[in-house]
């Protein structure tokens, strides 16, 4: 029996060496509580099957204020925040008070490409419509293969001229 397939991480990468200017914004605006929101916030996302978090459930936006441990008011202006800076899908947001963060699922593409799943897509998305299959040819007739003809396809014998 395999192992489940999953969509969910157990680890995602924290860059160190690079500059990160959400990191610094958020630190700006809400210190400590800023920075830990963002990465508090990247670990929910990878245990989240399909990465993505759904807060239009009154249940998971309280699981989301007590995982936090921040007022409502400015996890919202923090999710704001994301959202202007690109870090979190403002469409989703908007119209699904979804969380997806595809850069997160970008920088997850290593683990993917070792599993039998794919990485999860954006979710509501529609799906494109898949172009039409060709219809098939009719079946032509096979060239002969070459080499020795079998006995009943070989030649003749052709009569002796010394009988």
């Amino acid at each position: 029996m395999g192992r489940p397939r999953k969509q969910t991480v157990d680890y995602f990468p924290h860059f160190v060496s690079t500059d990160s200017r959400t990191r610094f914004i958020l630190e700006d605006g809400w210190g400590n509580d800023g920075y830990a929101f963002w990465f508090k916030l990247l670990e929910l996302l990878c245990r989240s099957e399909g990465h993505y978090y759904d807060c239009s459930e009154t249940a998971n936006e309280k699981y989301l204020v007590a995982l936090m441990k921040m007022e409502q008011e400015n996890i919202s202006k923090i999710i704001e925040t994301l959202v202007d800076l690109g870090n979190i899908d403002g469409q989703l947001w908007e119209e699904h008070k979804v969380i997806w963060c595809q850069s997160l699922v970008d920088n997850l593409q290593d683990v993917y490409s070792k599993r039998t799943v794919s990485a999860p897509t954006r979710p509501f998305t529609e799906k494109q419509e898949e172009p039409p299959t060709p219809e098939p040819e009719p079946e032509q007739e096979k060239p002969k293969k070459r080499g020795r003809p079998k006995k009943s396809e070989a030649r003749p014998k052709r009569a002796s001229c010394l009988s």
